[in-house]
């Protein structure tokens, strides 16, 4: 497996009991037939591609709302939120494309409101507001706004904010506490409420949210900024309505999902039906240096697929966790890696996949276990994991590892020459892997964001912080026929006394994958140098933190410097493969090293004009490839088999389990399906809500229903 790529093999998959009490989505709807013309609300393929850009750019002029009208950087500068229209079965018809990583997921929240207050209290004019990753949230700062949209009395949709706020409260300035032991150190926890109550806001709701964040006027000018897209929102669909009538923007979008899956079928349908198994990790936890496993059993039987995370390491102590709703969302991102444009990104997608994640396990946790990380860094090893697995099945279509992280650098304090508080949240893109036609792409968000660069200029004129570089990282990429793409480096100077540093990051000790002979990508790093001092150092070095990618608290002053460092994706393809004048190319532009084309890639450079010398380089070539590497990327992933935490939850845990099993063995003949009523008759809530989550219900709702 040298240089590259896959872990495992194909073999039958085995669920444990744990598995039962997890079961998975929905599988196949049957489609809704379409009304005959002629009939109210009748539709032809034209007026149903008409509305279904329409449904688009509604969320498209949500998202251009937000930019204009919110306070916070992370909005206007990072764009780290998404606008989503959902029907009035949680389906989510239409996106804008802003934040991948909320998008899969915001229906889920949608369904936990419609189920926690019941269809009846959903009225005009009401708007919702949630953040907790156990309600069908992704991460703390994700707060979520929900706005059903009504015609008459007739609830049609809702339309769906979800952006990130740079401060949520908890024991980090700016958030990212890398070493959170429980969701309680993460910030405030917000259930399903409501904000606006049939057009009423009640302002205590904000006086409660406000009051436990570090930046409350930033936070109500974001909150504001939200409430006014789904205003936006609601404006251009009741045009709708209007236009083309009630019953034909319903049944459109109704025929987008299962247009949508119809498609997503087809793709599925061309692969190989078989199982392929792969492992990748998280590296730590930020407690310890044990990797925590993602093991994956991914099977493809007609059209469907099933991703079998049952054998993935139990819950971790630190904030690595993914809630189960950022779970189904990666897993659903990596499977649409699959297809093109043309497949609309909406619910009927995801008919075709079941997942499974059993409760308990680092993909599927109960509270409070801490999840701030599970947005940022755990959903990127899933969406590697699935296609890890899916390379075998799909060669021509997906690509070896990426830099995998947001490596999050947050922080704060005083700044004195604006007498204010301040807060910065920084993330950096990195190289993505090659895939069998092309070499990965260089400095690109990763697969879960979408996100802009902070202008240098922004940076200083509104923070105690002097840029001092921001350049290529040479030979980071993975070596390969198609060569992975190259991160960046960036280095900043504190001006100020007093600062807090938080971070979370990943891929700092086992590196991207490669495929098909291509070799790792490079590592990420984070490195700091006192003021006054020469050597750039790691966190474990520079402060004794026990893990170099997560870490909480630091102390740092005025002239200190910080240094983020990303890495590249894997290689495809043995490097040896490569066409020399390639590699000539991208010595030019910085991408490779001198050095480093002659030692990897076997090309002796010149000052011809082709930049390099054929005879030499055939003849390094054949010495090159009789003293290949003795497989240490091989190695590292052995050693973190052996390594890694295991897969059964703790007594905690286990008593969890056993009360949410005892609360739904009460309830007479349940009927799991996707019911909106209640929970005991819906598949997905009884794969995640927990005993105090469903003892809740039963007392204020289940009596009477």
């Amino acid at each position: 497996m040298a240089g590259g790529a896959r872990r495992g093999d194909r073999g039958p998959v085995e669920h444990g009991g744990a598995a039962r009490l997890s079961p998975a989505p929905r599988g196949r709807r049957p489609s809704r037939p379409r009304k005959e013309p002629g009939m109210s609300g009748a539709l032809d393929p034209i007026t149903e591609r008409v509305l279904g850009s329409a449904f688009g750019s509604i969320c498209a002029e949500m998202g251009h709302t937000m930019l204009r009208t919110a306070n916070s950087s992370v909005f206007v500068e990072g764009r780290d939120f998404s606008c989503a229209l959902v029907d009035a079965e949680a389906g989510l018809v239409a996106t804008a494309n802003f934040d991948p990583s909320h998008l899969s997921a915001m229906a889920l929240t949608v369904e936990y409101v419609m189920l926690h207050f019941g269809r009846a209290a959903i009225l005009p004019g009401d708007v919702f507001l949630v953040n907790d990753p156990y309600r069908g949230g992704g991460h703390l700062p994700d707060i979520t706004l929900i706005r059903p949209l009504f015609c008459g009395e007739r609830l049609l949709a809702f339309a769906v904010n979800r952006a990130h706020h740079v401060d949520i409260g908890g024991m980090a300035v700016a958030g990212f506490p890398g070493t959170a032991k429980s969701t309680y150190q993460e910030g405030l926890r917000i259930p399903p409420v409501k904000w606006f109550a049939a057009g009423e806001e009640r302002r205590d709701i904000l006086e409660l949210i406000t009051l436990n964040v570090r930046f409350p006027r930033d936070q109500i000018g974001d909150l504001r900024a939200q409430e006014a897209s789904t205003r936006v929102a609601e404006r251009r669909f009741a045009g709708l309505i209007g236009k083309y009538g009630v019953d034909t923007v319903a049944a459109c979008m109704a025929a987008v999902q299962d247009h949508s899956e119809q498609l997503m079928r087809a793709v599925i349908a061309g692969l190989p039906d078989g199982i392929w198994r792969f492992t990748e990790f998280m590296e730590d936890d930020g407690h310890d240096d044990r990797p925590y496993r993602i093991e994956v059993a991914l099977k493809v039987a007609g059209d469907t697929v099933t991703v079998d995370f049952t054998g993935s390491s139990a819950q971790a102590l630190g904030p690595i966790n993914s809630s189960y709703g950022n779970t189904l969302s990666s897993t659903y991102n990596a499977l649409m890696q699959l297809v093109g444009p043309e497949v609309a990104f909406n619910s009927g997608c995801f008919r075709p996949i079941e997942v499974i994640a059993p409760r308990g396990c680092l993909l599927n946790p109960v509270p409070p276990a801490p999840c701030f990380g599970g947005v940022t860094e755990t959903s990127i090893r899933i969406i590697d994991a699935v296609l890890g697995a899916l390379a075998p099945a799909a060669p021509d279509r997906l690509g070896a590892g990426t830099y995998g992280t947001c490596i999050n650098f947050s922080g704060g304090g005083y700044d004195r020459a604006r007498q204010q508080d301040f807060g910065f949240y920084l993330f950096c893109e990195g190289g993505w892997g090659a895939t069998a036609w092309r070499d990965g792409w260089n400095c690109t968000p990763n697969p879960t964001s979408n996100f802009n660069d902070y202008p240098v200029e922004w940076v200083e004129a509104t923070m105690p912080l002097r840029y001092l570089e921001a350049r290529l990282n040479p030979d980071s990429g993975g070596p390969g026929r198609f060569r992975g793409g190259v991160g960046a480096i960036r280095s900043f100077e504190l001006l100020e006394d007093e600062v807090e540093l938080n971070g979370l990051g990943e891929r700092m000790v086992i590196p991207p994958f490669g495929l098909e002979g291509g070799r790792p990508g490079g590592l990420n790093q984070l490195e700091f140098r006192r003021h006054g001092g020469r050597e750039w150092q790691d966190l474990t070095c520079a402060f004794g933190c026990a893990s170099p990618s997560k870490f909480h608290g630091l102390k740092a002053g005025r002239g200190d410097r910080f240094r983020i460092v990303t890495g590249g994706g894997g290689g495809f393809g043995p490097p040896l493969d490569r066409d020399p004048a390639r590699v000539v190319e991208d010595v030019r532009e910085g991408f490779v090293s001198a050095g480093a084309a002659a030692s990897i890639y076997g090309v002796v450079l010149t000052q011809q004009a082709s930049g390099f010398d054929p005879q030499a380089t055939a003849a390094l070539r054949r010495r090159l490839a009789g003293a290949r590497d003795a497989g240490d990327y091989e190695a590292l992933i052995s050693a973190a088999l052996k390594r890694a935490a295991g897969s059964e939850p703790d007594t905690r845990t286990r008593a969890e389990i056993a009360a949410i099993a005892e609360i739904v063995a009460t309830r007479a003949e349940p009927a799991p399906g996707h019911s909106l009523d209640t929970p005991f008759d819906n598949r997905r809530a009884l794969a995640f809500w927990d005993s105090w989550a469903l003892r809740r219900w039963l007392s204020v709702r289940g009596r009477h229903d």
